[in-house]
């Protein structure tokens, strides 16, 4: 496929037909209509993106990079007590994943996925994650003047920082032989014992069920993420203050997963 005679149509084609037959979910509105819609807000902006992409110079890796960035520059302005701000923060961290979209198609169509850019992706996620909860942090704290929330915002700082390891073994253990055959770096030979009792694929910590439970309360799925962005703009302009009892039970659910 060479990637410089594709017009707009034929990266829409390819990337929705990519979607849809890895998450199929996603053209099921009945069944997933909140899916179903956020998903086509990341994907038709894509598109466009892609489109233009293909024609520059600019690598997967880039985009994927300004995707990192956005967990950043999103919690700033979330930080900052201007309401104005903190709704530009809103829509950073609402859209974010557009690029997130973005950066595997383009390797897909011009590149290839590689094993860079599978960390970068990972670690952006992980930078999201935390500046949205930094970000939320801060923006508490000017709602509310609760001084305590600044020793608070410092240690949540600090234990959520712990997923940066959780994710660096995860990739070693789990995804670098998975990366490294598709791009055959190494012998096809070297799949032969996934099945084995002993293989990291099989590795699994059991929690207790109600640890799990807790585990997946206001987590980082988009649901969560835009659940807490609505309560966001609740209390800018109705000052309902329903954030700082949010940021609590993050603050408990990251205090539980680092013990």
């Amino acid at each position: 496929m060479d990637y410089r005679t594709l017009n707009i149509k034929d990266v829409k084609k390819i990337i929705f037909d990519q979607q849809f037959t890895q998450f199929p979910y996603l053209d099921n509105f009945k069944k997933n209509p909140y899916t179903y819609l956020k998903a086509r807000y990341y994907m038709y902006p894509s598109v466009f993106l892609v489109y233009v992409l293909l024609k520059s110079r600019i690598t997967p890796n880039m985009v994927t990079i300004c995707y990192c960035l956005c967990g950043i520059i999103g919690g700033i302005f979330l930080s900052i007590p201007n309401f104005q701000f903190n709704i530009i923060g809103v829509f950073i961290f609402f859209s974010k994943g557009i690029l997130d979209w973005t950066d595997g198609q383009l390797a897909r169509i011009k590149y290839k996925p590689t094993l860079t850019g599978h960390i970068l992706d990972v670690y952006g996620a992980i930078l999201n994650s935390i500046g949205l909860t930094i970000g939320l942090g801060f923006f508490v704290f000017h709602q509310t003047n609760y001084q305590f929330l600044i020793y608070l915002i410092a240690v949540i700082a600090f234990l959520h920082s712990e997923v940066f390891t959780s994710a660096g073994k995860k990739i070693i253990l789990e995804d670098l032989k998975v990366i490294l055959s598709k791009n055959k770096k190494i012998p096809d030979d070297s799949n032969k014992n996934v099945k084995n009792e002993n293989s990291t694929n099989n590795i699994q910590i059991k929690y207790p069920k109600w640890l799990n439970i807790f585990k997946d309360f206001f987590d980082d799925r988009a649901r969560s993420v835009d659940f807490i962005l609505l309560l966001i703009i609740i209390d800018i302009y109705l000052d309902y203050n329903l954030t700082f009892y949010i940021f609590l039970i993050i603050s408990l659910r990251i205090f539980v997963r680092f013990i």
